[in-house]
């Protein structure tokens, strides 16, 4: 039988252990500076108005005696208040239309950048890239005057048409389409396929993980779009989950209500989150890589 040698571990580094238990504290801090807040929130909203005001701040959902308790009454009035079947509705349109849309134009435009060759291509892209400069906020007057121009507002269309292009999805699909093997595209040209074809069939597939990184961002970043819907749109049938929550916030209901209804507006990206989450961090790796 043979004998396996004892071995005495490896000296441990002062220094090395205690830099990692202060990297290791910094992020526990970190996490729980996002994870409480949310978490009392969550608790919060399943407790009676009553009972919040008699207890106050607590990671349990308690009542006015102090027992546990769970009170689900704040979901179904926030439901009501949001009137979510309607402003889930248009926020779903909204951000499928914008997403769509929003990688399928930068893409080409994007591939354009990277492999097609026109007049002053590089001046245009500084141009371009100068564009990403100027604040968002700078733009809501130009892009209003030009919807009440088109006579779009109040209606979706003014939640989709200033945002169905993004100087930096355009930048960051053309580092990925710069990094494709040219030779690729070659063959294809030599066996008679024109830029369109090259562009959908070969060069597309071959960034698929960035296409889902941006496609996943543009998504929630229209979900989570607050002021320009505010400004634009007055109907209340119009409303997305945003505007409804702020509505619901400022409309005089009990905090547990507001609560109830953030939790419902919050609860889908963070599904879908932890969903697609190893999509997320492959493709910004690998974008990073490519970089």
């Amino acid at each position: 039988m043979k004998r396996t040698k004892f071995r005495f571990p490896a000296r441990i580094n002062g220094a090395t252990v205690a830099k990692k238990t202060f990297i290791y504290v910094i992020l526990i801090g970190l996490c729980l500076s996002f994870i409480v807040p949310y978490l009392w929130m969550l608790i919060t909203s399943l407790r009676t108005e009553l009972a919040y005001n008699s207890t106050g701040f607590t990671l349990l959902p308690l009542d006015e005696q102090g027992h546990l308790s769970v009170y689900f009454g704040n979901y179904k009035e926030a439901f009501t208040a949001l009137n979510l079947g309607q402003v889930l509705l248009n926020t779903l349109i909204v951000c499928v239309a914008n997403t769509f849309l929003n990688l399928f134009l930068n893409s080409l435009a994007a591939y354009a950048f990277a492999r097609l060759k026109f007049f002053a291509k590089n001046t245009i892209f500084k141009i371009i890239l100068f564009s990403m400069m100027v604040p968002g906020t700078v733009m809501l007057v130009p892009n209003f005057l030009i919807c009440d121009y088109l006579g779009i507002t109040d209606s979706l269309f003014a939640l989709i048409l200033p945002f169905v292009m993004s100087v930096y999805n355009i930048f960051l699909l053309r580092q990925q389409f710069l990094g494709v093997d040219k030779g690729i595209e070659e063959a294809a040209r030599i066996e008679g396929a024109g830029p369109f074809r090259i562009y959908l069939r070969i060069v597309l597939p071959l960034v698929k993980p960035m296409m889902v990184v941006l496609g996943i961002t543009t998504f929630m970043w229209n979900y989570g779009n607050y002021l320009w819907p505010y400004i634009v749109n007055v109907d209340p049938n119009l409303r997305t989950l945003a505007t409804s929550l702020a509505e619901l916030t400022g409309s005089g209901y009990d905090l547990t209500v507001q609560l109830a209804g953030a939790v419902i507006v919050s609860a889908p990206m963070i599904i879908v989150f932890f969903i697609l989450q190893k999509y997320i961090v492959g493709g910004t790796m690998e974008g990073a890589v490519k970089g």
